[in-house]
C-alpha cells in the first residue's frame, strides 16, 4: 500500500499540466499513488496524462469522456473513490508543488497521527509571473504551536483558512468515517464545503508553515478569472453546510461562523459585480439573510470580525432595501464622521485594525499640516513645527476620546 494517494484534476490544461505531474513524481516522498483525473479535455491534457502513465506505473489515469457538471467536484470524488493509502492529498492540474512538499505534510501528520495536515501556498499570476500572498496570510501569524487539538473553537479558527484542498492532506479513514464527498451541481467553488466537512470532522491538525505549492491565477478558462453571475452560485453552498451542520445537531454551534462566511464572500463578490447584476445578488443574499434573525447578523459580524462595508450591506438585506444595496455600493453612503467610523471599526473589526486605520488617517492630517506651513520640504520642519503638530494631535485625541465615550455610552443604551 503506498503511504499517500494523491489526486490531480485537469481540464484543457495541456499547457500546465507538465509542470504539475513534474512536480508530483518527482516528489522526495517516493511512496505514491498518483491518481490523474480528466474531466473530459478537449485539448492536448489526455494526451499528455497517458504518456505519463507510460512511464511511471505510480500514475493511474482515470479519463473521463465527457465535461462534468459544475466545477472540480465529480474528477476530485472519483479520486477519493480510487484512492487506497492512509493519506490523500490534492493538486490542481494548473499549479505545481516544492518537491517535498507531501514528504513534509506526511511527516507532520504522522508525527501525531492527525487527521490533517496543512502548509502555506502563493498565488502565481499567470500574466505577470508575480508571486503574491493570498488573503490569510496574516492567520498564520496566531499559529505558533505546530499541531492543535481541534476543540470548537480550534475548528471555529481554522474554518477561517481559505477553503482549497490542495495544500492539504486529509486522513482518508476520517474522509471515509464520515462520508465525506465534494457536494456535485451546477456551481463552483465546491471545495468550500469539503473544508467545512473536514475542518468539523477532524480531531487535530498539524500545520507546516511554509510556502510548498503556488497556485496560478488569471489563467484563460480558469473559474477564479470568472466575474459574472456565475459567481452567485457560491451561496448555493450555505444552504449545504448548513444541512449538514443540522444533521449533526450542530447548526447552532456554528451558525455565527457560517453566516460569517457568507458575509465574508458578499464582500469579495460584491466589489466584482457589474450595476446590472447587483439585483440578482442581492436576491441570493436576501435568500439567505432571510433565514436569521437581526441576533444571528450581530453574531456573525462579531465572529467574523467584519467592519462597516460587512455591516452596511447586511443592514440593507435584512431590511430588504435594494435602493440602499447600491447607494452603499456606489459608494455614496460613506460616512463623513471619522467618529462613527472608528466606532464602528472598533467593534466590528478590533482594536488592531482600528488602530491602522487611525495611523493612516492621522497620517494624512499630519502630511496636511506640512502643506500649510508654506509648502516646505519635509527635512526643513524645524522643532516648533514638531510641537506644534503634535499639540494639535493631543487636542484631537483628547476630542476622539470624549466623543468616543459619548458615542460608547450612547450604543449601550440603544
Amino acid at each position: 500500500m503506498p503511504a499517500l494517494s494523491i489526486i490531480v484534476t485537469s481540464y484543457n490544461i495541456e499547457n500546465y499540466i507538465a509542470q504539475c505531474l513534474d512536480s508530483v513524481v518527482n516528489q522526495t516522498l517516493r511512496d505514491l499513488e498518483v491518481i490523474v483525473v480528466d474531466d473530459g479535455s478537449t485539448d492536448g491534457t489526455p494526451d499528455i496524462i497517458r504518456a505519463y502513465a507510460d512511464r511511471d506505473p505510480r500514475i493511474k489515469p482515470i479519463l473521463m469522456t465527457e465535461n462534468s457538471i459544475g466545477g472540480v467536484a465529480t474528477p476530485a470524488n472519483l479520486g477519493l473513490d480510487a484512492a487506497t493509502a492512509p493519506y490523500i492529498g490534492f493538486a490542481d492540474g494548473d499549479d505545481y508543488c516544492e518537491l517535498d512538499m507531501f514528504e513534509k505534510l506526511l511527516n507532520a501528520a504522522e508525527a501525531g497521527d492527525h487527521d490533517l495536515a496543512m502548509c502555506k501556498y502563493k498565488l502565481l499570476d499567470e500574466s505577470t509571473g508575480e508571486l503574491a500572498d493570498p488573503a490569510e496570510v496574516n492567520r498564520w501569524n496566531d499559529l505558533d504551536e505546530r499541531s492543535y487539538e481541534l476543540d470548537v473553537e480550534a475548528k471555529r479558527d481554522f474554518l477561517r483558512f481559505i477553503a482549497v484542498p490542495w495544500r492539504k492532506i486529509y486522513k482518508r479513514s476520517m474522509i471515509e468515517r464520515e462520508k465525506i464527498r465534494f457536494p456535485i451541481g451546477d456551481y463552483f467553488y465546491e471545495d468550500n464545503p469539503f473544508h467545512w466537512f473536514s475542518i468539523i470532522s477532524a480531531e487535530s491538525i498539524a500545520v507546516v508553515p511554509e510556502v510548498l505549492c503556488f497556485h496560478r491565477v488569471t489563467r484563460a478558462g480558469q473559474t477564479m478569472s470568472t466575474a459574472d453571475e456565475r459567481l452567485f452560485k457560491i451561496f448555493l453552498h450555505h444552504n449545504t453546510i448548513r444541512d449538514w451542520l443540522t444533521e449533526r445537531e450542530i447548526e447552532e454551534v456554528y451558525r455565527a461562523n457560517l453566516f460569517a462566511w457568507v458575509m465574508s464572500q458578499m464582500e469579495w463578490i460584491s466589489e466584482r459585480t457589474p450595476k446590472e447584476l447587483r439585483e440578482t445578488l442581492f436576491d441570493c443574499l436576501r435568500d439567505i439573510y432571510s433565514q436569521y434573525d437581526a441576533a444571528d447578523i450581530e453574531a456573525a459580524l462579531v465572529a467574523g470580525k467584519k467592519g462597516l462595508r460587512a455591516k452596511k450591506l447586511s443592514d440593507s438585506l435584512a431590511k430588504n432595501n435594494l435602493a440602499k444595496f447600491n447607494q452603499f455600493l456606489d459608494g455614496r453612503t460613506r460616512s463623513n464622521n471619522p467618529f462613527m467610523d472608528g466606532l464602528y471599526h472598533l467593534r466590528y473589526s478590533g482594536v488592531r485594525h482600528t488602530a491602522g486605520l487611525a495611523s493612516q488617517y492621522v497620517g494624512r492630517r499630519v502630511s496636511g499640516m506640512g502643506n500649510l506651513t508654506g509648502r516646505r520640504n519635509a527635512s526643513e520642519f524645524k522643532l516648533d513645527d514638531v510641537m506644534f503638530s503634535l499639540a494639535v494631535l493631543q487636542a484631537q485625541i483628547k476630542q476622539i476620546e470624549e466623543k468616543l465615550d459619548t458615542l460608547v455610552e450612547k450604543q449601550e443604551k440603544d
